[in-house]
């Protein structure tokens, strides 16, 4: 497969992981919009907003989660590894890229175990499936795996070491 054809495969992918999100976040927070209204204003509970909310919720972490791996802008500390040389910078990086991708394996791998766990069982308002909400760690730790492994690949092309940025005295 071409450099451009994977290229655009993860860019089409990273789309849909980025409308996912979306659309989790405008649900998640309507949905409790509407619970508050409801509440508040009509004197009368929805039973399905909450459960409707961290359905969401918990599709939107996970997303956004993978989604940060892709754009590098999980929290790292950048003091220490700027006071290695070149080399040992870009193997530091290697090392973090390939333990990110185990982690995200690491968190598909008892996520499909749970999702087999609580198989068969339905939420209590709105009665989806309970799975639907637990698929979201495995999605997110294969994606999270494959855009690690991406970045991993990516290294050659980047500079040794990150550029300095802000004022300069």
């Amino acid at each position: 497969m071409s450099v451009s054809m994977q290229s655009r495969l993860e860019n089409a992918l990273t789309m849909v992981v980025q409308g996912l999100a979306v659309l989790s976040a405008v649900v998640m927070v309507s949905s409790l919009l509407l619970g508050i209204f409801f509440r508040y204003v009509m004197q009368d509970s929805l039973t399905w907003s909450e459960e409707v909310a961290m359905l969401c919720f918990s599709w939107l972490v996970f997303l956004a989660a993978a989604l940060m791996v892709r754009e590098n802008g999980h929290v790292r500390i950048e003091l220490v590894m700027t006071l290695f040389p070149p080399a040992v910078y870009r193997l530091l990086n290697q090392l973090i890229w390939i333990a990110i991708a185990l982690v995200g394996l690491y968190m598909a791998w008892p996520g499909y175990q749970f999702i087999q766990l609580t198989m068969g069982q339905k939420s209590a308002a709105i009665r989806y499936p309970i799975w639907l909400r637990d698929s979201s760690l495995p999605v997110s730790g294969l994606l999270i795996a494959f855009y690690a492994l991406l970045n991993f690949r990516t290294l050659g092309d980047a500079p040794a070491m990150p550029e300095e940025t802000g004022p300069q005295p």
